[in-house]
């Protein structure tokens, strides 16, 4: 078969934007946002479409949290955010709005400029975020510099200080040492005062705590919501620890197989979850039973071509016939939005 006897990838338009949840322009408006893997010329196979019409809100000063489990699509929905797909991923349709701006088709030296100036990310693993030839200190001063008007000295200053206030101790000599010289702890610190350095609206956090201990996490968890609420900014939390979610997050927003499963706010997701997905996951994590473990059985789909069905039909207790008549839209459901037919 030729790339050109390969039907077109069609996914159903998802309708207009949905009103701002908080009643305000969010800081972060992402709507029907749909990536896809593979050029539509040169594919000889259908296309893998890992993200289908996520629509997420982030308010200001709100901190939401992004969960489900690997594969979810959590990260690319980040890198998405940020315009930094992978190669040979490509947004197939939707819409990114930074306050009100779109972000979807702009051009490469404006997302530069957003990128650290006015939203920041802490990806997973901090000692291959930053760069190791260069002193901690150094890379902070020049992301001060590049997004802002401080001079050398201004920026080792500030830099200097941001490291402090993030707990490192000694900063001032810490500052001229590699991340190499940095413990686990420390260096997702360093990476965090880097993130804040130049006071974005918006913080994505991407499984902050990954490869930490239980103490260090809840330390490094406990000092992102600290800080991030002290500047009035924005926090979108990543992880797969819905649990954690509701310790440190006001909204939650649960993905899965690249779709949106529920959203709303985090006491209702977690206390009363209307998406039999949502339900499974924290039955995962022990917040239903701490008396017995639970796995959710089955796989993830394979997200090759459009879905045809509720991606969680295939592993979930309640599935039903009229589950596998399409794929059920983000509706509001008293607080929330659920994509459930029996919600």
């Amino acid at each position: 078969m030729s790339a050109a006897d390969v039907p077109e990838v069609s996914i159903p338009d998802a309708g207009d934007p949905v009103a701002p949840e908080s009643g305000a322009v969010p800081v972060l408006d992402v709507f029907d946002l749909t990536v896809g893997f593979g050029s539509a010329a040169k594919r000889a196979v259908r296309r893998s479409i890992p993200l289908q019409g996520i629509h997420l809100q982030v308010g200001a000063g709100e901190r939401m949290a992004l969960v489900g489990e690997s594969g979810s699509g959590k990260s690319l929905t980040a890198a998405a955010v940020l315009g930094l797909l992978p190669d040979g991923a490509e947004v197939i349709r939707g819409s990114i709005r930074l306050d009100g701006e779109e972000l979807i088709g702009a051009p490469e030296r404006r997302l530069r400029d957003l990128r650290g100036g006015r939203m920041a990310i802490m990806f997973q693993n901090p000692r291959a975020s930053l760069n190791p030839v260069l002193t901690v200190g150094g890379q902070i001063a020049e992301v001060i510099r590049v997004h802002g008007d401080a001079g050398r000295r201004e920026s080792w200053t500030q830099a200097v200080d941001l490291l402090s206030e993030m707990g490192i101790p000694d900063a001032a000599r810490r500052a001229k040492d590699y991340v190499h010289q940095y413990s686990g702890g420390m260096a997702q610190r360093a990476a965090l005062a880097m993130a804040l350095s130049c006071r974005p609206d918006l913080l994505i956090a991407d499984e902050p705590t990954t490869g930490l201990d239980a103490t260090l996490q809840q330390q490094v968890l406990e000092l992102v919501v600290e800080q991030v609420t002290s500047r009035d900014a924005s926090l979108l939390l990543i992880t797969h620890d819905i649990a954690v979610a509701r310790s440190h997050c006001e909204r939650t927003t649960v993905m899965y197989a690249g779709r949106v499963m529920e959203s709303g706010p985090t006491a209702s997701v977690t206390g009363s979850p209307k998406n039999p997905y949502t339900s499974a996951l924290l039955k995962a994590f022990g917040t239903v039973d701490q008396r017995r473990m639970y796995a959710i059985g089955g796989v993830v789909p394979t997200l090759i071509g459009e879905l045809g069905e509720c991606a969680f039909a295939d592993r979930c207790p309640l599935a039903a016939p009229e589950c596998r008549e399409g794929v059920p839209d983000l509706r509001s459901v008293g607080d929330r939005r659920v994509a459930c037919v029996k919600a």
